[in-house]
Parts: structure tokens; sequence; C-alpha cells
């Protein structure tokens, strides 16, 4: 049984979505400040968090990092109701797999829950059998490294740059990244993908990978060595 935990101050909201997870087969623990969130992580096997925005002692978006930065590699929503653009995109930056404006139906986030953990049970260890393989990059036990340094190893940015490395020298169109890694009815904007695409890019710079993504003008990108 998925254990999720709810991040959420307003009772008059976490208190029934907790039950109605409950009810869809999953373990729904309820926290309401970010700091408990931290802690019950650190100390419990947690498969999911359904993250809110605005919470009495940390911004939700502090949350999620500190969540990813301490090696957190379950799913995390993110449910509020700032729902602009750039609060998505600082979403998706933070580490969040799925960003979901309230208010929004319980059948629609139980959908993100399962379709999230999903994905993020997928292995993409293994290349494609006729792949050339990536001759720095590293895929094993969810982390991406190169010389033995971690490039990224949670969230949309893994997965992403999974895939590439997955179909090393070949393109992978972009809708094939989007379906894949968001998923065939990501409702959000399209600009998520070049988004990851860039902080893929200053990562692999940043740990020396002679690995790049080249972008394919109007096709997709594609990962190869220099």
């Amino acid at each position: 049984m998925p254990h999720v935990l709810v991040v959420e101050d307003d009772e008059d909201v976490a208190v029934p979505l907790a039950s109605l997870l409950t009810t869809a087969g999953f373990d729904a623990t309820v926290v309401g400040r970010g700091r408990d969130a931290i802690t019950h992580v650190g100390d419990t096997d947690t498969d999911m968090v359904i993250l809110d925005l605005m919470l009495p002692d940390m911004d939700g978006i502090e949350v999620c990092g500190v969540l990813r930065d301490g090696g957190f590699d379950g799913g995390l929503i993110m449910v509020t109701a700032r729902g602009g653009e750039g609060d998505v995109v600082a979403g998706l930056d933070a580490g969040a797999d799925d960003y979901l404006a309230k208010p929004c139906s319980v059948a629609e986030l139980q959908s993100r829950v399962r379709s999230v953990l999903r994905r993020i049970h997928r292995s993409y260890d293994e290349p494609a059998a006729d792949a050339p393989p990536a001759r720095a990059l590293e895929v094993a036990e969810h982390q991406i490294t190169f010389a033995g340094r971690e490039i990224v190893n949670a969230g949309r940015e893994y997965d992403v740059l999974a895939l590439l490395v997955a179909h090393h020298g070949r393109v992978v169109t972009r809708a094939a990244l989007m379906d894949e890694v968001w998923g065939s009815d990501w409702p959000g904007s399209p600009m998520v993908l070049p988004t990851a695409i860039g902080r893929i890019r200053e990562r692999l710079g940043a740990a020396g990978a002679p690995d790049r993504v080249e972008n394919v003008r109007g096709i997709g990108y594609r990962l190869s060595a220099d």
C-alpha cells in the first residue's frame, strides 16, 4: 500500500482528502507544517508527497527543495491555489513531479498520484539494446552520475535525462518526452520541457561531463558526447 503524505494546513481540505485517498487504497498521513513534512519523510518510508505551497512556517517551494536535496526520490505533487505559469515553472524546477492548481477534483488528483507512482517505479536503468553506450554517464539506483559525481537523482529532470541516456546518440522527439515524463494529459505549459533541458545542460556542464543535449530543430533532443 503506497504511503502518501498530505501537507496541508487547512483541515477542512486535508482530512477529507486523506480519507478519500485511504478509501482509494493509499496509506495517507496529514501534517500541516513544512518542517513536520520534512521530519516525517526523514523518519517514514514515503512514496508520495502532496504539498500545498502556502504553509504557516515555510513556503512549499522551499519544502520541496529541502526534500529533494535530502535525497527524497518519491513522487511529489504540488496542489495549490497559486496557478500562474511562473509558479508552475518554479515548482517543477524545485523538483515537483506534477503541479495541480486548486480547485481540482479528487478524482483528477488520484489519477495524477497513480500516474506519478507508475512513472517513478519504472526503471530506465537499462538502455535500449541497439543504443550506443553513454560513455561517461551512469544510470543506477535512481541516480545519474559522471565520474562519481551526482548529476540528478529525482524529479522530471532525472526522467528526461534517463530517457536521453537510454537512447544515447538518437533523437527523442518532444512528443515522446512529454508523453513519457509528463503524461499525455499534461494540462500545463509546454515550456516545462525546454526548462528541464536547460537545467540538465547546466548540471552536465557543472559536472564536467562530455555529454551534451543537442536541440534537433523541429523534432526533439539528442544526447551525444563531444
